[in-house]
């Protein structure tokens, strides 16, 4: 059975055009970033179907100079569209290199189809452009990347695999006459032909994994972080606490927890609209940041209540960051929709000891010392140790003292 490869590149470039068609629909379940890389992926893709479509030899007079010339640069342009959909994906500004690759390809094939016909020329210096695109999908693909997951291997070595036969291709034409290999040509081309139409849909199946793990991220940060600061959530706080409280009991290392609440939230909401209050909290979460270590995990437990996790901090040392935090936030001038605006926070500090082994009874003694400290003036902090016996409270009473 002789394999046709006429028939096969028009049914991988069918079938090209047909997945770029359905995976336009798709891309509209996807967040607006991800739809925009998407659809301009699918473009290339497109682009590169109808190069390779029209590259079929039909014997109607369309394998002209003209058609060698535009079949070749919307091939060449094809990747730098592609290119162009990984940059907009990792968010990176676009590169002017692809399209000056594309612009140097017209000028060769205008060159050696035109002014200078010579295929084998035209093929060799040809071929440097294609390789550095593809060359250049699979970088942006990998590029800054610690740990590459499967999606993006898959993507980056397809690329790779392309730009490997594209240049065994363009060697084949500058050194087969001379290395007696002339026979081998039609083989590499044939071989290039069939990869060229197989291996970038495939590489658009690992493209569009790549958008799906990236949604799954976002939509994991969203379900770990409060949506309006950006801070972890309660239910991240649990998380983390679970994990760094058995840690710390197993080794015998201190932990500490801050409850930190607002004082007179309500006023701000009162006076000025919630529109404020929302301004003022990101404002507050700010001050905190700078107030506290880089790898401090604040959690954002309330309305206007907050709660940092301190691992390897004992009740003093925690005392002695919850003070300079509280100074730091008291001193600073935020400005709400126009508005001059000064906040103080109310701060509780506990830590583990033998009865307080878990989140729960670290947030109720963390809890009772905020109390205290909303009890005794507001703007100030409170360590747990330092209270008297008494019934616990549920957290969230200070808030509404």
């Amino acid at each position: 059975m002789n394999f046709d490869i006429k028939s096969a590149m028009m049914i991988a470039s069918l079938l090209t055009l047909c997945v770029g068609a359905s995976l336009s629909f798709a891309a509209s379940r996807y967040p607006a970033q991800l739809r925009t890389a998407m659809r301009i992926w699918i473009g290339g893709l497109l682009i590169e179907a109808l190069a390779l479509l029209s590259a079929v030899p039909r014997g109607d007079g369309w394998d002209g100079p003209f058609a060698i010339i535009l079949t070749n640069t919307m091939y060449v342009l094809s990747y730098a569209v592609m290119g162009r959909a990984v940059e907009h994906f990792a968010n990176r500004p676009p590169s002017r290199a692809p399209l000056l690759l594309v612009a140097l390809t017209f000028v060769i094939l205008c060159l050696f189809t035109l002014a200078w016909p010579a295929p084998r020329w035209r093929i060799t210096f040809d071929t440097l452009p294609i390789v550095l695109l593809q060359l250049g999908v699979a970088r942006a693909v990998m590029l800054g990347r610690e740990r590459l997951r499967p999606a993006e291997r898959l993507t980056g070595s397809l690329f790779i695999a392309c730009a490997a036969l594209a240049l065994l291709r363009g060697l084949t034409e500058l050194f087969g006459p001379m290395l007696g290999l002339a026979d081998f040509r039609p083989t590499v081309l044939t071989l290039v032909l069939v990869s060229s139409s197989i291996l970038p849909m495939l590489g658009t199946i690992g493209f569009m994994l790549m958008c799906g793990d990236r949604m799954n991220d976002d939509l994991t940060r969203l379900a770990m972080t409060d949506p309006l600061t950006g801070v972890h959530n309660r239910r991240t706080l649990a998380r983390m606490a679970d994990h760094e409280i058995d840690a710390a009991l197993q080794e015998g290392r201190p932990l500490s927890l801050l409850a930190i609440d607002v004082d007179h939230f309500k006023r701000i909401n009162d006076a000025f609209g919630h529109d404020s209050g929302d301004e003022a909290l990101l404002g507050l979460v700010r001050l905190m940041r700078e107030s506290l270590a880089v790898d401090a995990p604040l959690s954002r437990i309330g309305g206007e209540e907050f709660a940092v996790l301190l691992p390897g901090v004992s009740e003093l040392e925690a005392c002695v960051l919850a003070e300079y935090l509280r100074q730091h936030v008291a001193s600073a001038l935020l400005s709400s929709n126009g508005h001059p605006l000064r906040l103080t926070v109310s701060v509780g500090v506990a830590s583990i000891d033998a009865e307080t082994r878990d989140l729960r009874a670290l947030l109720r003694n963390a809890d009772r010392a905020l109390y205290a400290a909303k009890h005794n003036g507001r703007n100030r902090c409170v360590a747990h140790s330092s209270l008297a016996p008494t019934p616990a409270l549920g957290m969230g009473t200070a808030a509404r003292a």
